[in-house]
């Protein structure tokens, strides 16, 4: 079902019928506006209708109105023209396919009188949606994809836009995706297209096509087609004006200030980085990608040059801009769509993250164009002494702290706080272990952080001992009855192994319970038997619970590596991060014998030295530097300590927030922020592409689980009341900016400690390990024969009898490199030979 308009301005919006559509579509006058559109956009047009007499009557109708004619006559021609195709596009009969039906509503120029007006408030949804793409070189492949086997949307309708530059579906909206918008976002991503976004209004407009546009129609689904269960989901949100993206799936711009338009005298003036002018720089930008790009590939390329760009414009968006339209393909998107494109796209690049350096990329480009790059600063200091943003991080959390995390930093220095947000978080998170949330790859997800605090010795990382005194008192106030049982089964056990009396009394039980805060020094044995019986029935199944250990000296779990009580724990560090398996089965009786999935959260504390002995060459790229959450303790050289006063309240408010956190169970409704995290990780994934950074992939993909976890403290301790009584979460504004912070920080310190550690792992392991390789005579024959081809040239190529060439086509033919078109003549299937 939907809705038509004779005239978007006047018309009330009425039910479609067949008849209606078809005379739209079979319309010459409908036709003629279309072909009138895509003609007067065509380059020097004006030429050819200049004199056409239905563009002389609009251009006196418009120079005669009242408000705009004076403006409208200091119009250039051409100028003129592109006004009377929007003109024409807007006279097109509109087709409202979100819609089923309109109330009757008042009319604004007379309230006594009413019609089934274009509006909101008024609409009923049909369960169809609207689908644009504009600026597109090939619509109809892209519906093609749509009528692929399997495909997740069913389109009913389908046309070329007035444009002729554009695809528009319509499709029947999947209601576990979300509304309008949330369904136009994931086929976009389904289809790899950027959708007019402007089209989440179900009761926005569809200007008619003729038939000759239309690629596809269902005529019986379009007239009759109706999802109640959408309608009855969404019909009441739309109709207060709520047309969002219920998931909140895209990430609008900034609106611009008019005040940061660049004058004309800006725009004349020479630009030059290092007394290289930047068209030079352009030009040799171009020519490393091979040239200007095409008709399809401009957009994309704008925005590679932007990210590249903004490295030597101080990250202004102004001075990209201007830099950006010395470049001609730019100039021709400008001459076609518009200034706004390349402002838009100088925006969005310097709102991206920055790295320290110029991309090397980059760099060669700069050195082809001549400028002169010394050593830079960065590269020049030791990890150790690298400036860090404290103030920067500090000044993005302070708006956002909130409880539990502001109690957590009352203590804490100022450039500290998000290592105490890091650590409180940690142990928070472990008491949430009866909790789980569905991942954005729709996997059960556990909270286990694990958070390193390094620092210099008296550098105040002694916050994270006060923080676990407070927070984890509940876990061992849990473990003190079952400890002090074991202890009085050791005693026993030791009277009985000296007196005979005692020997004849009944056997002992070994106490049962769990014991979950574990001490550095725990045996591996000791650990598993941990391990085993911490479990619980929660909602009616049994749930592994989280093992947590504490430490305030990392160099002392580095020294127990080296024998008894830490081997084989690095191992289960690294398979704690995913709840991965592991076990062991050993002979001796005391062994537990066992297969388990490790659930074991810690933070420790330690010094830069003690952390190089952890992580080294040999051991960076087992993974576990992308699975801690690590934070560097800012140094205050040759300054005395602040005296401080212990803030008895904040100590017991943390301490209240762990018995509260430890009664909450179920899953945690966090769709909204794991979109979220999606999103955070895809941009980082373009931004290393951008600047070819591995480094940034590498690590990009584990930030999104801190990111997640980290956050969820804020959100329960505000709606701690509302979850326990209905198990529901609203995600606010404020969380995900929360959540970006955690993502930015997390990445910055990994990268800050290990960042070229593992780059010199890479590079190490490229110049050692390299494949052979294969320049065989037969490969290079095949590679030189034409696509189709005979014995003949196979023995030409490889100097064979004809009995040998036979052969070589039949190996050929067994490998499935090649398939025979007939008796002695054969077509390539691969280009090269794999073997």
């Amino acid at each position: 079902m939907f809705c038509i308009q004779e005239n978007q301005f006047v018309s009330p919006a009425v039910p479609g019928t067949l008849e209606k559509l078809n005379e739209i579509l079979d319309s010459p006058r409908t036709k003629w506006k279309i072909e009138t559109i895509r003609a007067v956009r065509k380059p020097e047009a004006i030429k050819l209708w200049a004199s056409n007499t239905e563009f002389q009557k609009f251009c006196l109708k418009e120079a005669a109105k009242k408000k705009v004619g004076e403006a409208f006559q200091q119009l250039t021609e051409e100028e003129k023209l592109v006004r009377w195709a929007t003109a024409l596009k807007e006279s097109l009969p509109p087709l409202i396919f979100g819609a089923r039906d309109f109330d009757e509503t008042p009319l604004k120029k007379d309230p006594s009188r009413t019609m089934k007006r274009r509006v909101l408030a008024g609409i009923h949804l049909s369960g169809l949606f609207m689908f644009d793409v504009d600026h597109v070189d090939n619509p109809h492949e892209i519906f093609e994809r749509t009528q692929q086997e399997g495909f997740p949307w069913e389109v009913v309708f389908a046309h070329l836009t007035s444009s002729g530059q554009g695809l528009r579906l319509v499709c029947k909206a999947r209601v576990e995706i979300g509304n309008i918008a949330d369904n136009q976002i994931a086929l976009a991503k389904e289809l790899g297209v950027t959708p007019d976004l402007s089209c989440i209004d179900a009761s926005r407009i569809s200007y008619a096509p003729m038939r000759e546009d239309v690629y596809f129609l269902n005529e019986d689904e379009l007239l009759n087609y109706y999802n109640e269960e959408f309608d009855k989901a969404y019909c009441e949100a739309y109709r207060k004006g709520c047309t969002e993206p219920t998931k909140e799936m895209r990430n609008e711009r900034n609106e611009r200030n008019d005040n940061e338009k660049l004058s004309n005298d800006d725009e004349e003036r020479e630009l030059d980085y290092h007394g290289v002018s930047y068209d030079k720089i352009c030009e040799a930008w171009q020519e490393a990608q091979g040239g200007a790009p095409g008709v399809g590939d401009r957009h994309r390329t704008m925005l590679q040059l932007a990210l590249d760009l903004r490295y030597i414009c101080d990250n202004q968006p102004e001075l990209v801009c201007r830099a950006l339209k010395r470049c001609g393909f730019v100039q021709d998107v400008i001459r076609e769509r518009g200034e706004e494109e390349v402002r838009g796209v100088a925006d969005s690049a310097c709102e991206r993250r920055m790295y320290k350096d110029i991309p090397k990329r980059m760099q060669g480009v700069l050195a082809r164009a001549g400028v002169q790059l010394g050593q830079s600063a960065t590269a020049e200091r030791p990890v150790a002494t690298a400036d860090i943003p404290y103030e920067q991080y500090a000044q993005r959390l302070e708006p956002l702290l909130s409880a539990p995390y502001a109690e957590a930093c009352k203590q804490v220095d100022r450039p500290n706080w998000l290592g105490a947000v890091f650590a409180s978080g940690a142990m928070y998170c472990t008491l949430l272990t009866r909790c789980w949330y569905e991942h954005f790859n729709g996997a059960k997800q556990r909270l286990n952080p694990q958070v390193l605090i390094i620092g210099e010795p008296a550098t105040g990382k002694s916050f994270a001992k006060d923080l676990d005194d407070q927070i984890m008192c509940v876990m061992r106030e849990q473990d003190d009855e079952v400890r002090a049982q074991e202890t009085r089964y050791k005693q026993e056990q030791k009277k009985r192994g000296t007196s005979s009396k005692a020997q004849k009394q009944e056997a002992l039980v070994e106490p049962e319970g769990m014991i979950r805060y574990l001490p550095t020094k725990t045996s591996n044995n000791i650990f598993f038997r941990r391990l085993k019986r911490a479990k619980e029935v929660v909602d009616g199944e049994v749930m592994p619970l989280h093992l947590y250990m504490f430490d305030s000296e990392l160099d002392s779990s580095i020294t127990a590596q080296s024998g008894g009580a830490w081997i084989g724990k690095h191992d289960l560090e690294l398979k704690a991060f995913h709840n991965e398996l592991s076990g062991v089965d050993y002979a001796n009786n005391d062994s537990i014998n066992d297969i388990l999935p490790i659930y074991w959260n810690s933070v420790t504390t330690g010094t830069q030295i003690s952390l190089y002995k952890k992580f080294t060459l040999r051991n960076i790229n087992d993974g576990l530097c992308s699975r801690v959450c690590i934070f560097p303790m800012k140094t205050a050289r040759y300054l005395m300590i602040k005296k401080k006063n212990v803030d008895w309240e904040a100590n017991e408010a943390m301490k209240q927030w762990g018995y509260r956190f430890e009664k909450l169970h179920g899953e945690l409704p966090l769709q909204r922020l794991t979109d979220h995290v999606y999103d955070l990780c895809e941009l980082s994934a373009q931004e290393a592409e951008a600047a070819d950074d591995h480094v940034l992939d590498y690590l990009r993909k584990r930030a999104v689980f801190y990111a997640t976890w980290l956050t969820i403290p804020r959100i329960l301790a505000r709606q701690y009341e509302e979850f326990k009584k209905t198990g529901k979460l609203e995600i606010t504004d404020d969380d995900l900016k929360f959540a970006t912070l955690i993502y930015d920080a997390v990445i910055y310190f990994q990268d800050h400690f290990f960042g070229q550690m593992l780059q010199d792992s890479w590079d190490n392991a490229a110049r050692e390990y390299v494949p052979r390789r294969r320049n065989t005579k037969n490969a290079e024959a095949y590679k030189s024969l034409p696509e189709t081809f005979g014995v003949k040239e196979v023995m030409n190529m490889l100097d064979l009898e004809k009995a040998a060439a036979h052969k070589q086509c039949q190996r050929w033919m067994t490998h499935g490199f090649i398939e025979r078109i007939k008796q002695g003549k054969y077509r390539k299937i691969i280009k090269d030979l794999m073997i």
